[in-house]
């Protein structure tokens, strides 16, 4: 008998433990910074002292310091430390609760930050490996003269073009560098807590007679480049489209005018020739209308008009 309760009970310790170790723990999200609290609870009210440990660690911070009155464990000034499985035991090592914190964070380092500088520009790249918690909003990236000659101020800090990068770029071209000149690169990425951590390095441009040439009028003027000039330049194209339109249309207005009346003018001198080769055509009068009837000789007594208004008078016989 004594046996099989020792057995039965190694059994039921055995299982019990197994059960604590698969259980899930729930999942939580804190930002970096702010205070979270895990509470403490099993299905039944926990009465009396519990541990909480820190991945199976004892809390840091000062154990039962942290441990509020309901058992529920404060943390306060969240860092990315804090991050991990946190477990409220009782004093007899029972799992009451397991708890997975997340700490989100602004972005860290990007990964594979490459430079690759030519003599007036060069393309930067970049990977991300993680976002801190939250979607990535834009990169940032800014450059500067690593060494400025005596007696001149350091070179400033320059963005580089668009201030905002897009989210899903992985690689920018900055533009406007000095031929053979070292210069100190940076690029962060950013989400809604703020900048990430930044990457700096270094690289130096070629040295190109005939890309210097080409350097002194590339994107000239793009700075200081007014969009007005552009909208009165379009103002001016589209003010001259509509000019030739309006031309167009009245000439076409006016050809078609042209061609009704050629038309009236043809069919007016059509008639001429018909004149011409009949030159010779009745034209009945008053004497006409009184002896119009041909005589006993069948004589026509019309008059003949000829084509210089000359008047034949037929002679009776």
């Amino acid at each position: 008998m004594l046996l099989k309760a020792i057995i039965y009970f190694t059994l039921y310790y055995i299982s019990g433990t197994c059960a604590n170790e698969i259980q899930e723990p729930e999942e939580v999200f804190g930002d970096e910074g702010s205070n979270l609290s895990l509470p403490c609870q099993g299905e039944k009210p926990v009465t009396g002292p519990v541990t909480w440990r820190h991945q199976g660690r004892v809390d840091e911070r000062g154990n039962h310091e942290s441990v509020l009155p309901d058992n529920s464990l404060s943390l306060i000034d969240l860092s990315k430390e804090d991050a991990g499985i946190y477990t409220c035991y009782l004093q007899d090592d029972t799992i009451i609760n397991r708890i997975m914190v997340n700490v989100r964070t602004p972005p860290p380092a990007l990964v594979n930050v490459t430079i690759v500088p030519s003599t007036i520009l060069a393309n930067l790249y970049w990977e991300v490996e993680d976002s801190g918690g939250y979607p990535i909003t834009h990169f940032t990236a800014q450059y500067r003269l690593k060494h400025t000659p005596p007696g001149q101020l350091p070179d400033p800090w320059h963005r580089a073009m668009p201030p905002k990068i897009k989210p899903t770029a992985t690689q920018i071209d900055i533009y406007q560098l000095e031929p053979n000149s070292t210069y100190v690169f940076q690029i962060w990425a950013n989400n809604k807590l703020g900048c990430g951590k930044i990457v700096e390095l270094e690289a130096t441009t070629k040295h190109d007679n005939q890309e210097i040439e080409l350097a002194k009028h590339f994107l000239d003027g793009a700075e200081t480049f007014d969009t007005r000039v552009w909208v009165a330049a379009v103002a001016v194209v589209m003010g001259t489209l509509i000019v030739l339109a309006s031309a167009t249309i009245y000439i076409l207005y006016k050809e078609s005018h042209l061609a009704v009346v050629t038309e009236k003018e043809v069919e007016a001198l059509e008639l001429i020739p018909n004149i011409i080769l009949n030159p010779g055509y009745h034209d009945y009068g008053y004497h006409d209308y009184m002896n119009g009837d041909p005589d006993e000789n069948s004589n026509d007594t019309a008059m003949l008009r000829l084509n210089n208004n000359t008047v034949v008078r037929p002679i009776r016989i």
